[in-house]
């Protein structure tokens, strides 16, 4: 054992009992557009998450959180982890990644009466009416050139507090599309009558994420136990099996 892997097994034991505060959605209830909690995706990320911080051993504490301040407590370190998030150099400032454990795929869902009429950013743009993002969400590189160049683009946008609000107001009717990942809009368009309102647009990016752990929550040591122990659960086929099992 190296004297990095000992200085983690020791850094686990003096860091609070290693319990890990990890950010789940602050939801508003909304039935059409159902719980992102409990979706199939919310659900296997928090479950490997789970058995990557039970190598430690580590147990997480959720938290309900808008996404707008938990990234803010992800960078002050009152927050320690994360799930589904794209690896960019501002996060990178403050966060460790670990994985990636999803390769996000990044589509606008919109009105049925938008298909074929709408199949691409800028179409899309150039609709009447509000589109629905997470706050401080990553949609890919064309989408923040986008709001660089265009101050007035922001006009267009509702800035939600999470995945469910967001869907929900698509699901209201209040805004005419929303950005998110596919796996999501596709269990979304399977609830009740969505998929006769509602159709996927175009894709808008897609990329790996990660588990991003706070640089000021854990130190340098026990992230690299736990890009290991990542690793071995990958190796070992872990990985595989808890997806199997959703």
């Amino acid at each position: 054992m190296n004297a990095w892997h000992v200085n983690a097994q020791q850094d686990v034991v003096q860091h609070a009992s290693c319990q890990l505060s990890v950010r789940v959605e602050s939801e508003q209830q909304s039935i059409a557009a159902g719980s992102h909690n409990n979706s199939q995706l919310s659900q296997h990320s928090y479950q490997l998450l789970s058995a990557l911080l039970a190598t430690l051993p580590c147990q997480m504490n959720t938290v309900a959180l808008p996404a707008g301040r938990a990234i803010k407590m992800l960078e002050d370190g009152t927050l320690a982890i994360m799930i589904a998030m794209s690896e960019t150099p501002e996060r990178a400032q403050y966060s460790y990644f670990v994985g990636p454990h999803h390769i996000e795929r990044m589509v606008a869902v919109g009105r049925r009466d938008l298909e074929h009429r709408v199949t691409d950013l800028f179409q899309l743009l150039s609709m009447r009416g509000l589109i629905s993002v997470t706050e401080g969400a990553y949609y890919g590189p064309q989408w923040q050139q986008l709001l660089q160049q265009d101050a007035l683009i922001d006009q267009r946008i509702f800035y939600a507090s999470g995945n469910q609000q967001k869907l929900a107001m698509l699901a209201s009717d209040r805004v005419i599309a929303s950005l998110e990942d596919e796996l999501i809009v596709d269990e979304l368009l399977r609830q009740g009558d969505m998929a006769s309102r509602y159709v996927k647009l175009f894709v808008l990016h897609e990329n790996p994420v990660y588990f991003a752990f706070s640089r000021n929550a854990i130190s340098k040591d026990i992230y690299q136990q736990l890009q290991l122990n990542w690793q071995h659960m990958l190796d070992s086929g872990e990985v595989d099996k808890i997806r199997q099992n959703l």
